[in-house]
């Protein structure tokens, strides 16, 4: 049987991309005759300029190069459908920011785009010619003609490949890769509007790049110069770019701001189209008579794992289904024959409640472990406040009166925000003790005696000299370096790895809503069909699990609204006055936590001004019944 994943990536995706792809080539044509009507711009004389214009357009030389630009805007076109992602990363530290970059596969794409944009650069100068187009030139010196090395074309070729740096990196940093999903998917107006963005864009922010690129030319750019005038045997340029006097070239830097900003422009528009056409919205088979085709379903959809993307385009169809398609929802409606079950309806509000339960027990969790850990913190530093505090930097514990000691966690220990808390809770860091030495004999307690307080140290000591976590496993083998605790805790002591392994403001509260675009699917989903079966639900099906849906939806806005009014979450109110801190890299589905807290109020006042005083009949918990009534008075 075939699997959701692989029929999709068949016929779909395969189709999506090719077709960005394809419309990345028929618009590279016109703005590399853009670029190229901007190079060679001559406002003394317009009528040569036009010409000369049209005939490096229409040339051998210029539909040849003009061919190779569309190869190498295809090839990267093509490598956009290497990292996409649905589900936006948050690191939570520094380290993970750098990892995200350097790891060996993501440092090979960088890589790859850097030769890329290198090869771009040349095709660029070869388009324009004269002093840009070759590597060597004839240049006339005391002696006769001698072959030079032209080092604007070094110059254009180095900044190519330090713009494809620019690229790679930001297309991970900046979280590119992500997928978006529109409200108003009309691919004309979309690319329109993305046109005039994407060149001012790009062209003030090369504007910014190419000023750090002169300065590191100025300093460096002796070195590839040097290496190539000994390897290939030329004689220096007449003047230096990387003097004072060469980098006042005004025409070089023209070239070198045009280059720029179309390789910017051609690549952010076939990464925007490869996005647009894979988000467009797929309709799923809510039912099939075939056996072989029932992976392609849409309740199916729903729960694919191995393929995020699958499950985006199923939950925001069924989004769209509920809403806007009458037919669709007569058929989630039916019942099966025969047998006269409601299968198609409990499939699709089984996995639309799954999902937003799946939020509620985190955001329930999350509230839960920080409140736990303020009341800690609080008993801690009242008890603090009546006993002498001892810190043992060597040893990495603490002993504060009658407080039991804690080792601080590897450094290496992954943060997560359903398993640990914000706050540094002596309770986690005594259950690390007790699983790396074992539970400690109730003689070993910590008083205000300096005499057993000396004696605690060492039996600790000694104890975690006899037995390290290394040793416990492998007791054959010499514990490495790497095992030793206490070079663990002096490595977090350097300010450099304090530094970057710092949790980052606002990272395990955007960690929650990663996903949240499913979420606001499904609440708009569930409340489009209940609102709807009032009128189209001709045998009820609905009604069965109307006590469900409210219950769950009241679970979730009053998790919502709990885990907004915690002293870690963000107290802005308003979308517009939302502002990520830039402490770490942001995406757009930051804010939509924000638009999930909406949904749900918008969700249940579309089915409170539907049935109206009719709820009052559904069975739900006192809390729920309550908060309903709040709904039904209009109160939230």
């Amino acid at each position: 049987m075939r699997q959701i994943n692989h029929w999709y990536m068949r016929d779909v995706f395969c189709w999506r991309t090719g077709a960005s792809v394809a419309w990345s080539v028929l618009l590279q044509p016109v703005a590399v005759s853009l670029y190229l009507l901007l190079i060679t711009a001559n406002l003394l004389h317009p009528y040569q300029w036009i010409t000369d214009w049209l005939g490096v357009i229409f040339s051998l030389k210029g539909i040849g190069y003009s061919c190779l630009l569309g190869l190498v805007i295809c090839i990267q076109a093509c490598s956009n459908a290497v990292f996409y992602q649905v589900k936006p990363v948050v690191h939570l530290n520094r380290l993970s920011i750098i990892w995200n970059v350097i790891c060996p596969s993501r440092f090979l794409y960088i890589v790859f785009h850097v030769v890329l944009a290198g090869f771009f650069a040349s095709c660029c100068t070869g388009l324009v010619g004269g002093q840009y187009g070759t590597l060597v030139t004839i240049c006339e010196e005391e002696e006769g003609f001698k072959e030079c090395l032209a080092e604007e074309h070094l110059f254009l070729v180095l900044y190519g490949m330090y713009m494809g740096v620019l690229y790679g990196v930001n297309y991970f940093l900046q979280g590119s890769n992500c997928f978006e999903f529109p409200a108003i998917q009309l691919k004309f107006f979309q690319v329109k509007g993305y046109l005039s963005w994407s060149l001012y864009n790009s062209a003030l922010g090369t504007l910014k790049t190419t000023a750090y690129f002169y300065l590191i030319y100025f300093i460096f750019g002796t070195i590839p110069k040097t290496w190539l005038l000994y390897n290939l045997d030329l004689h220096p340029p007449q003047l230096a770019v990387n003097s004072l006097r060469g980098l006042f070239n005004l025409h070089l830097f023209w070239s070198t701001w045009l280059t720029g900003t179309l390789l910017y422009h051609v690549w952010g528009l076939s990464l925007f189209l490869f996005k647009i056409f894979n988000t467009e919205v797929y309709r799923f088979a809510i039912e099939t008579s075939f056996t072989e085709a029932s992976d392609t379903c849409l309740y199916k959809a729903l729960g694919e794992k191995q393929q995020p993307l699958v499950q985006y385009l199923a939950f925001q169809d069924v989004a769209a289904l509920a809403e806007y398609s009458d037919g669709r929802r007569k058929e989630v409606y039916s019942l099966s024959q025969p047998g006269g079950h409601p299968n198609n309806w409990n499939r699709i509000c089984t996995e639309c409640l799954a999902m937003i339960e799946s939020l509620t027990s985190r955001l329930m969790t999350h509230e839960e472990m920080v409140t736990n850990g303020m009341a800690q913190n609080k008993r801690a530093s009242s008890e603090g406040d009546k006993s002498d505090v001892q810190l043992d930097p060597k040893r990495g514990y603490m002993a504060a009166g009658k407080s039991e000691p804690y080792i601080p966690a590897p450094v290496g220990t992954p943060y997560s925000p359903y398993t640990s808390s914000v706050f540094e809770m002596p309770t986690a860091r005594q259950r690390h003790l007790d699983s790396t030495l074992g539970q400690q004999p109730a003689e070993l307690s910590w008083a205000a005696s300096p005499s057993v307080h000396h004696r605690s140290h060492a039996r600790l000591r000694e104890e975690k000299e006899k037995q390290t976590p290394y040793q416990s496993r492998y007791p054959s083998r010499p514990a490495p370096f790497w095992a030793n605790w206490h070079l663990e805790y002096r490595i977090k002591q350097w300010r450099v790895m304090e530094y970057l392994l710092k949790p980052l403001p606002e990272a395990v509260n955007r960690s929650l809503f990663t996903d949240a675009q499913l979420h606001i699917w499904a609440l708009e989903a569930l409340s489009s069909f209940v609102a709807a079966s009032y009128h189209e639900d001709t045998y009820g099906v609905v009604q069965g699990s109307l006590s469900d849906i409210m219950t769950t939806m009241l679970a979730l806005q009053i998790a919502v609204d709990k885990h907004f009014k915690l002293p870690t979450s963000v107290s802005k109110k308003n979308l517009s006055d939302f502002r990520p801190l830039k402490a770490a890299p942001v995406h757009p589905d930051d804010g939509l936590r924000l638009d999930l807290k909406s949904t749900v109020k918008t969700s249940l006042h579309r089915v409170v001004a539907t049935f109206g005083p009719n709820l009052r009949n559904v069975s739900a918990a006192p809390e729920y019944k309550r908060r309903l009534l709040d709904f039904m008075e209009y109160k939230q």
